[in-house]
């Protein structure tokens, strides 16, 4: 029997998944529906159709990965796959008022032509959504049970997330954070939702509790890997595959991962970063320098390794859950594509 690839997966997932979306958010005329659109890709500024646009959807796949390895049909999985979808997409439209980022894929982001406000209110109307989407699972058929499950699943995943944003901010003004504290804001930030996704799929599928946990620690892993990964590339990474400048978080001396790692390593080069550190960016400036630092300093190297560490440690719990190897393979497959970008 040939075994479907992640890829493969993905051609098979992705339309239904948008398709699924869309019914969430509806084809209504209104401002706000019309924005939200955009956001996600699908739409102009104008409201004409786009085609090709829209995120990588990990988080989905994740999900529906899980689901159908586990046994369960994907038309049930659907309404939360959407759910997770959307929820991610609140927290980038909030995400990027925050970080006053001004494109995204390439595109203008909402905020810079609909105001702060209302990308706000345009957040906060996603975030409805992604727990209106959970609503359809009992059209779908799935049990009552596992639907309020699922809805404790995402609330509680969201609230992780909002939590590690706002120690994110708070990292701004801050002239020290340490690799545990930043550890800790990614383990909401962006681990959470991974493991909600993944845990979603296991739980729909009516898994063990120990089987659902095992699927939760596995996605935690690789949010967090997602995240070390992601760090390296906004400062290493090519604009082109990456999709966002690259540079702008030093620009902003955010305490990334690489360069808490290169702090607390201490010495010459350690202090030289932090000096750097210290004097206010300009406009256009010249970042490589600072690159230069953390990378010498083994901010990139280490920051790689923890990724690397962190898939391994996913791929544990799996086995330990008593995920066949078959499963065990599928979910190594979808690391690869997740965070293999640098690994």
């Amino acid at each position: 029997m040939t075994v479907e690839t992640l890829a493969e997966r993905g051609a098979r997932y992705r339309p239904a998944v948008v398709h699924e979306m869309r019914a969430v958010i509806g084809e209504h005329g209104d401002e706000l529906s019309g924005w939200l659109r955009y956001h996600m890709g699908w739409e102009d500024r104008a409201g004409r159709p786009v085609a090709g646009a829209g995120g990588k959807m990990l988080r989905p796949t994740a999900l529906l990965l899980t689901h159908e390895l586990l046994g369960g049909a994907l038309a049930q999985a659907l309404p939360a796959a959407a759910a997770v979808e959307l929820a991610h997409n609140f927290s980038l439209l909030h995400d990027d008022i925050e970080d006053a980022s001004e494109t995204r894929h390439g595109r203008a982001t909402l905020w810079t032509f609909v105001g702060v406000a209302q990308a706000v209110n345009a957040g906060d109307g996603m975030y409805t959504l992604a727990r209106t989407a959970l609503y359809r699972l009992l059209d779908a058929g799935v049990p009552h049970d596992r639907v309020l499950a699922a809805m404790r699943e995402l609330d509680h995943a969201c609230l992780r997330l909002v939590h590690g944003q706002a120690l994110d901010i708070g990292f701004e003004g801050q002239s020290q954070v340490t690799r545990a504290e930043y550890l800790e804001m990614a383990a909401g930030k962006t681990a959470a939702m991974f493991a909600a996704s993944f845990a979603l799929g296991a739980r729909l599928a009516g898994a063990e509790p120990a089987v659902v946990d095992g699927f939760r620690r596995f996605g935690h892993a690789i949010g967090i890997a997602f995240q070390a990964v992601d760090d390296v590339l906004g400062i290493w990474g090519v604009p082109e595959q990456t999709g966002k400048p690259v540079g702008d978080d030093l620009r902003a001396r955010k305490m990334t991962l690489p360069v808490t790692t290169a702090l607390e390593a201490g010495g010459e080069l350690a202090e030289r970063l932090r000096a750097a550190y210290d004097v206010p960016p300009t406009a256009g400036e010249d970042v490589l320098p600072i690159a230069r630092l953390i990378e010498s300093a083994g901010g990139r190297a280490a920051t790689e390794t923890l990724a690397r560490e962190r898939v391994a440690d996913g791929l544990a719990a799996l086995r330990a859950a008593g995920v066949d190897e078959g499963a065990a393979r599928a979910c190594a497959e979808f690391a690869e594509a997740a965070v293999g970008r640098v690994t």
